[in-house]
Formats: structure tokens, C-alpha cells, sequence
């Protein structure tokens, strides 16, 4: 009775040579004649060899797409005597009944008819593949330590196998990759099969199955050996996700190596697991690696609409010394919107989820009523929780000279602050699904350095769905401020709308409270909200419809300004690039607004 699976059987090395002759000229110059000879038979075969034409009658679905794969292998030329046509009939009858029988078809009947039509051979298969074997026993069972291992009982709930069903071969052998395949990822690396076999009985149309797995013992990491002189061990040991004495798991490893690319610092990551090393219940690791370029600059120029082209210019360090601190200058010059900055990163106790951040740097910007010249200098230390968001507690200097509405004003602070944020995709460029959350909270009291008592909330809310199609895009965005006088907190503190990122159709930061002469100043809080519909066009391009509404405002209730509009967005190589029209709602100036971005909304 067939088997499942076949023992494969090594090949004889070939035929032994013989020892060389006196007369090795002559059979040199035979053996190149004969060369020269097959090297035609087998050019003028290469070119008059073609795929072989035939028809299938009586096969449909499965039965038929498997039946053609196993026969597209075969050539047939045009110019081929009979008697070579005729040869081929057995070996592509064979290959219907191995695809038959790989869907549980065991008893088949194939006529073959040789064909001659349009001066090329044709051959028709009229085929009656006959019942499908049934499973009468299904024996699926796991032995050894791993037996009541979650992933591997979830594999045997769900086989893709049932008593009374057909049989098909193909669903066997996935089942078997998969069970052995699961327990080498979670430690069992001496898995192994007991029994794998597939009993038949083509009279009765029926199939019995055996199937035992023994897992063994779980192996767990062994010690890690480095072979670097990058960073500090230690430093890349805290790297890892996973360490001496756990039990082993292919997705550990994996997640490993994409942190340790991720870090920047290396330029190659070989992580590997020395399972034929594997002693007692331990498996060794070897991990290679090699630093990326210590510098990278970056150049370029750059466009958005609220402040115009640009200039950018960014210099990185990516590994300052072997402690993994990092360093990066930053700079944009653009007419309405500048800015240079310095920070110095410094992994901490855990350099995959905590890191120091100092930074300094200045900010000019020019809106319809406001000029601002600000200094910044701040600490910031960042903490990824075990749920995966990101919390940070920071310590801010400003100084801030700004011009708004014909007022000077000349403000200084250092104020605490935290925040809180999240994002969740399924993609990290294209997401079709995900959302994301920021929260931060911050506030001064009046001390020798601050002149100003303020308290600062924010809230940033975005989600993206599959709809109807296409995606629905919403965005939320609150800010609440608690100070006793609004023209006492810096212009960069204050709430502004209008613009790309706000409410579309309007100028930059052109919505907000308004003094005597009607200049908008900023406001106290901020609740404004976009609502985005879009649905691929043609390839990479997709057309999209929005609404925003909202604005700052000092009290409530809110007077919203509302635009809505049309855009283009393509899913280019380099990201996503999206053109917006809006137009505004409110007020008799209803002339549309064009908006370009670059960048993933999430």
C-alpha cells in the first residue's frame, strides 16, 4: 500500500574514469567531435522544443488547475516524428494520475489520443477521475513534553482533515510542515514524526491516516556569543528580546534581529541559532555584527503649504562611542517657517525601551498677524510601557520674542510635562487599518525663572477603517489651557486653526480669538475635527473627499469654521503624496485652497 511520504535515495557519484592512455590525443579529439555533436542535438532540441498542446475533458476546479501543472512540464515540438509523439502518452497520463491521486482520486481512467492539428502534434485526455478516496481513521496525535503546547493543539483542532471527508494529499503534507515546523519555533528541536503514513484502500475508495508527532524536550537559549566591536556587550544584550535560560522561540529571534536593524547602529545583523550545537535542554546563539557609517547627512528641499519651499539639511552621529549615545543637527530654512535644533540621545538601563534626550534649538515663524523668535532647551526621558505606549516626562526652557497684532512681548518659562501616546497599524508606510493616540499634560508656576502661571492639555485622536471599499480617515484633535490672561502666554503656547493639518480652506493658523482690530492672537482651548472618505482610482492612485470643521476660542460655546474639499493621494515609492482643493464654508470668500503633503497621516 502507497505511503505518504518516500525515502529519498542518493544517486551513485558516477561512473569512474578511465586511467589515462597513451593515445589520449586521439580520444581527446573524438570526445570534443562528440561534444561539439550533442551541443547541436541539444540547441537544435532547445529550439524546436514547445510547450505541449492538449485538452483536458472531464476535469473541472481543483482536479483540472492540478492536472495542467503536472503536465506543463512537458515538451512536445511541432516537427516531431510520431513515433516520439507517441512516446510522450505515457509519461503525461502518468503525470494526470499523480495530480489525481494528490486529490484522493485513486482509481482514474485516462484515454489519450494522439492529434494533428495546424501542423502541431495535439493530445486529448479524456479523463473520468472516479470517486475520491474517504477517511475512515483520522489518527492525529502529539506526544512528548510539548503535547499540550497551545500552538500545537490548535494545529490538531483545525487540520483540514475530517473523518467522512476526501482525501487530499496536499492538506496531509501542509499539516505535517506545520505541526513539525511549529514546535522547532517554540523550542522542540528534536520534534520528530513516529508515524506519518497514508493507508488506502483503492477498492473500497477509502483512506486511513497516522499521524504522531513527539516533541521531545523544550530546548531553551543557551549563552550568546558576540562576534562585534561596535557597542558595549551589555548594551546589546539589552538588545535582545529574549535571554540566557528562556525557552527558545524562532520568534524571539526573529525580534531580535529586526530590533537590533532597527537600532541604526549596524550595517549587518547575522543572528543565528546553532541547533546542531544544541547540548542537554540548551541551544547556543552566534550573533555577528558590523557598524553602520558612524555619520549621515542628509540634504534636500522640501514643500508644504502653510509654510512654503524649504531647505533642509540634517547631520546624524549614529554611535557616538560604545555606550550607543547618538547625536543629530537638524535644520530648515523656509520663508514663513524656520528652524535649527540639536539632540543628544542616551540609552538608558533598557536601551529598547528607555533613552535620555537633550535638546536645544531655535524657531522663527511668520503667520497673518504674528512673528515669533523662540529658543527652546529641554530633557526629556522616554519610556515604552509594557502595553506598548510610549511615556515621556520632560522639562522645558522657553524664550520666546514674538510680534502679534503690533504687541511685543518678550516671555520666558521652565515648565514640567507629560505625555502619553500610541499608534497601532497594520502597515507602517500603507496602513488600511490602525489609529493612534497623544496625550500630554503640562503647566509652570511663577518662580525666577517663569513669569507666567499656565496649565496645558492636549488630546490627539486619528483612525483609519476599511469602508465600503475604500477607508474612512477621522481625525480629533482638543486643547484646553488654564491661565489667567491670554496675551501672558507665548504666542507658541497659545491655539491656533486653519491649515492643512487643521480645518482645510483656510490660511495657516488664521482662526483663533481676535483682539480689538479684528488680528487673530490664539486662543485657550482647540477642538477642531476632520472627517475623510477615500477609494483607489486606478494602480497607485486614489481619489478622496473630506469635511473639517472647528476652531480655537477662548470660551464656549464654540463658533466652528467648516471647509470641505477633494484631494489626490498616490501611493509613490517614496511615500504617500496627497493634493488637496478645499474650500471654505463660512464667509463670502469662497476661493479654493490647494494643500501639498508628503508623509503617512498615522
Amino acid at each position: 500500500m502507497p505511503q505518504a511520504n518516500a525515502t529519498p535515495v542518493d544517486s551513485h557519484a558516477g561512473p569512474q574514469q578511465p586511467p589515462p592512455s597513451r593515445r589520449a590525443p586521439r580520444h581527446t579529439l573524438a570526445r570534443g567531435i562528440l561534444a561539439l555533436l550533442l551541443l547541436a542535438a541539444a540547441s537544435a532540441h532547445t529550439a524546436l522544443a514547445a510547450a505541449l498542446h492538449y485538452r483536458l475533458n472531464g476535469l473541472t476546479g481543483a482536479l483540472r488547475d492540478n492536472a495542467s501543472a503536472h503536465l506543463s512540464t512537458l515538451e512536445l515540438s511541432c516537427s516531431a516524428p510520431r513515433w516520439q509523439a507517441e512516446a510522450l502518452l505515457p509519461s503525461a497520463t502518468r503525470a494526470i494520475r499523480r495530480a489525481l491521486e494528490a486529490l484522493g482520486h485513486y482509481n482514474a481512467s485516462i484515454k489519450a489520443t494522439l492529434e494533428q492539428q495546424k501542423g502541431c502534434w495535439n493530445v486529448r485526455f479524456d479523463v473520468q477521475p472516479g470517486p475520491p478516496l474517504h477517511i475512515i481513521k483520522l489518527d492525529l496525535a502529539i506526544t512528548g513534553l510539548g503535547r499540550d503546547a497551545p500552538s500545537l493543539r490548535a494545529l490538531l483542532a483545525n487540520p483540514g482533515l475530517r473523518l467522512g471527508g476526501p482525501l487530499n494529499q496536499g492538506t496531509y503534507d501542509s499539516l505535517k510542515g506545520r505541526l513539525e515546523s511549529q514546535a522547532h519555533s517554540i523550542g522542540y528541536l528534536d520534534a520528530h514524526f513516529t508515524a506519518h503514513s497514508i493507508l488506502i484502500d483503492p477498492a473500497r475508495h477509502t483512506a486511513a491516516i497516522h499521524l504522531i508527532l513527539d516533541t521531545g524536550k523544550r530546548y531553551k537559549f543557551g549563552p550568546t556569543v558576540l562576534h562585534q566591536n561596535v557597542l558595549d556587550p551589555g548594551l546589546i544584550r539589552g538588545l535582545l528580546d529574549y535571554s540566557q535560560g528562556q525557552p527558545y522561540s524562532s520568534d524571539a529571534v526573529i525580534a531580535s534581529q529586526n530590533t537590533l536593524v532597527g537600532t541604526g547602529y549596524f550595517d549587518v545583523v547575522r543572528l543565528r541559532t546553532e541547533a546542531a550545537r544544541r547540548a542537554h535542554d540548551e541551544v547556543p546563539m552566534q550573533l555577528t555584527l558590523t557598524g553602520a557609517r558612524r555619520y549621515q547627512l542628509q540634504t534636500g528641499i522640501g514643500y508644504a503649504t502653510d509654510t512654503g519651499p524649504s531647505l533642509q539639511f540634517k547631520l546624524r552621529n549614529r554611535r557616538v562611542n560604545r555606550a550607543g549615545d547618538r547625536y543629530t543637527f537638524s535644520s530648515q530654512l523656509a520663508p514663513l517657517q524656520s528652524n535649527t535644533e540639536f539632540k543628544y540621545q542616551i540609552p538608558l538601563s533598557n536601551p529598547r525601551t528607555d533613552w535620555l534626550t537633550l535638546s536645544a534649538g531655535y524657531q522663527y515663524e511668520k503667520t497673518a498677524t504674528a512673528i515669533t523668535h523662540s529658543w527652546t532647551a529641554g530633557i526629556t526621558r522616554t519610556h515604552q510601557l509594557g502595553n506598548l505606549w510610549l511615556r515621556t516626562l520632560s522639562l522645558q526652557y522657553l524664550r520666546e520674542n514674538a510680534s502679534i497684532a503690533g504687541q511685543s512681548s518678550t516671555t520666558q518659562l521652565l515648565y514640567p510635562g507629560i505625555g502619553f501616546s500610541r499608534t497601532h497599524t497594520n502597515a507602517p508606510l500603507y496602513p488600511t487599518r490602525g489609529w493612534s493616540i497623544a496625550a500630554n499634560l503640562s503647566g509652570s508656576l511663577p518662580d525666577l525663572i517663569s513669569n507666567v502661571k499656565f496649565a496645558q492639555m492636549t488630546l490627539d485622536l486619528k483612525g483609519l477603517y476599511p469602508t465600503l471599499g475604500g477607508h474612512v480617515f477621522a481625525r480629533l484633535n482638543l486643547g484646553a489651557t488654564v491661565v489667567q490672561n491670554i496675551t501672558d502666554l507665548p504666542v507658541s503656547l497659545r491655539f491656533f486653526a486653519g491649515g492643512e493639518n487643521s480645518v482645510r480652506g483656510y490660511g495657516y493658523q488664521s482662526l483663533g480669538p481676535t483682539d480689538s482690530t479684528g488680528a487673530v492672537i490664539g486662543g485657550r482651548n482647540l477642538l477642531t475635527a476632520s472627517l475623510e472618505y477615500d477609494h483607489r482610482l486606478y494602480g497607485d492612485f486614489y481619489g478622496s473627499v473630506f469635511y473639517d470643521a472647528g476652531n480655537a476660542f477662548n470660551n464656549w460655546p464654540v463658533v466652528p469654521y467648516r471647509g470641505t474639499g477633494v484631494g489626490l493621494n498616490w501611493h509613490s515609492p517614496i511615500g504617500p503624496i496627497r493634493i488637496d482643493f478645499a474650500q471654505p464654508l463660512n464667509g463670502t470668500n469662497r476661493s479654493i485652497h490647494v494643500y501639498i503633503s508628503i508623509g503617512a497621516r498615522l
